[in-house]
């Protein structure tokens, strides 16, 4: 992802804003500022002041609702298998706002002691949260990756301890 300021002087043309390529399959976020146009932005926010209008790119406002939707289904799918917060990684618009570019959530993904039944669900939890985005990225389906090596030994643990059981039952 690539978040481009244009302010005026920067050799950069700053009317109109480039469009993002969608086949390189990259998100640009566009953030200007720009003597007062005589045209109205379509879409975005736009602020005045020192002389200038300082806008906000649509795209920016649809990344930030795309990052808070898709992080905020981690953490409700997530409950107690959560170790923090949401933690955004954000850039700062011309009004003070966060607009968020980015963002995460530590997963507990620790064996609980003595109990790998609770392991076992404790994993499933992650693995269901880490796909509960719309469009999961790298980082969730590595989280995944993780809680699914999590559940194998939760799950050869109770493999195990159920063998164990038999051959006492039996022997």
């Amino acid at each position: 992802m690539r978040v481009i300021y244009q302010y005026p002087g920067t050799g950069t043309p700053l009317s109109p804003l480039p469009r993002p390529e969608k086949s390189s399959g990259e998100t640009v976020i566009i953030i200007s500022s720009e003597k007062k146009p005589d045209r109205a932005s379509p879409g975005g926010l736009s602020f005045s002041g020192d002389g200038y209008d300082v806008q906000i790119s649509r795209e920016a406002l649809e990344r930030n609702g795309e990052v808070r939707r898709h992080e905020e289904a981690h953490r409700a799918a997530l409950g107690s298998a959560a170790a923090s917060g949401i933690l955004y990684d954000t850039q700062r618009g011309p009004g003070g706002e966060a607009i968020a570019v980015g963002g995460r959530i530590a997963v507990d993904l620790s064996e609980v002691p003595g109990d790998p039944a609770a392991t076992l669900s404790k994993a499933r939890t992650v693995i269901t949260a880490a796909y509960a985005a719309a469009s999961p990225s790298a980082g969730d389906m590595r989280t995944a990756a993780q809680a699914y090596r999590l559940a194998g030994l939760a799950q050869d643990q109770l493999n195990r301890e159920r063998l164990e059981r038999k051959i006492d039952i039996l022997g």
